[in-house]
């Protein structure tokens, strides 16, 4: 069975947290995101042992430049195959504005996190500004004999090719060019729908390839461009009835529903949303009831028909 569903509600969304955005899918994809940026540095982790977000109380004792600038930053603790443990600072610059001291700011976090800490840092600048000549990959300071270069690792949105890039597997490689476009299309309503539209086909086209016990990449791709490229209300309707979920892609969506977006409160718009309305006029147990049985007609696991009515197991099993 296919369903069609809402993948906005507006008046739910409020000021964009880009930051908040990229933090989250680096946290929720993480082993993703180090072998898309950092492959060589994949090789080396060993990922059977949890990788450690630090605390943000530790962060902001030597992170202190933001000045109201959009930006994401995490430092997350590794451990290496060969028992060694290692830091790794990401920082996005997600405004997408050029800053002309943006090297001298990457110097300061390294050299506060290695001077308190005494860590080797491997450092990851994403930047996602349209300007070609802005590359700083490096930060050089010379006088008299004394001289200092540190070099990070760069990755610019604006020079990736996003034929390419969709050649890949990893769920970064739609995330980086919906990055891109949420730049490009801040005034342009109609072209940020059509890339919208295609990212999250994309995503549920990527899905159907990965193994069931990784398909996270569902829930936390389509989350990420939901709130990325927000839209407006008339586009939202069009949407809506174009994108349409399978009964195995919803339940991948549930698989945590703490975690997701306000929108996807409504996805259930089959039986549930009517057979509830209806069921309130009889008794609202016997609507929970009927919107079970219906889906459990279309095959739809037990445990999650439980979560979605508020029925017990037990209750719907004895349906």
């Amino acid at each position: 069975m296919m369903i069609n569903y809402v993948l906005e509600k507006p008046q739910h969304y409020g000021v964009i947290d880009y930051d908040g955005l990229w933090k989250k899918l680096i946290y929720e994809l993480f082993e993703e995101f180090v072998l898309f940026f950092a492959a060589d540095l994949y090789e080396e982790i060993d990922f059977l042992k949890e990788p450690e977000f630090l605390q943000q109380e530790l962060f902001q004792e030597f992170i202190q430049e933001k000045k109201g600038r959009q930006v994401a930053d995490q430092i997350v603790k590794v451990f290496l195959k060969s028992g060694e443990e290692k830091w790794v600072l990401i920082h996005i610059e997600v405004q997408g504005d050029r800053e002309s001291d943006f090297s001298k700011r990457m110097f300061r976090y390294y050299y506060r996190i290695f001077d308190k800490y005494d860590q080797d840092i491997v450092a990851i600048a994403l930047l996602t500004d349209d300007s070609k000549s802005f590359l700083p990959n490096q930060y050089h300071r010379s006088y008299q004999g004394t001289e200092l270069t540190y070099k990070y690792n760069m990755y610019k949105f604006h020079d990736q090719d996003e034929n390419e890039l969709l050649q890949s597997s990893n769920p970064f490689a739609i995330a980086v060019p919906a990055g891109k476009f949420a730049n490009e299309t801040k005034n342009d309503a109609e072209k940020r729908y059509r890339f919208k539209h295609k990212f999250i086909r994309l995503v549920l086209q990527m899905n159907e390839y990965q193994p069931k016990e990784q398909r996270i990449y569902l829930s936390a791709l389509i989350y990420f461009i939901n709130y990325l490229l927000q839209i407006p209300e008339e586009l939202t309707e069009k949407l809506k009835n174009e994108i349409i979920l399978s009964k195995e892609e919803i339940e991948m969506v549930y698989l945590d529903r703490k975690n997701l977006p306000p929108t996807f409160g409504e996805l259930i718009k089959l039986e549930r949303e009517e057979g509830l309305q209806k069921g309130l006029k009889e008794g609202l147990e016997k609507g929970r009831r009927r919107v079970a049985k219906n889906m459990l007609k279309e095959g739809f696991a037990i445990e999650m028909i439980a979560r979605l009515t508020e029925l017990s197991e037990e209750e719907v099993r004895k349906l």
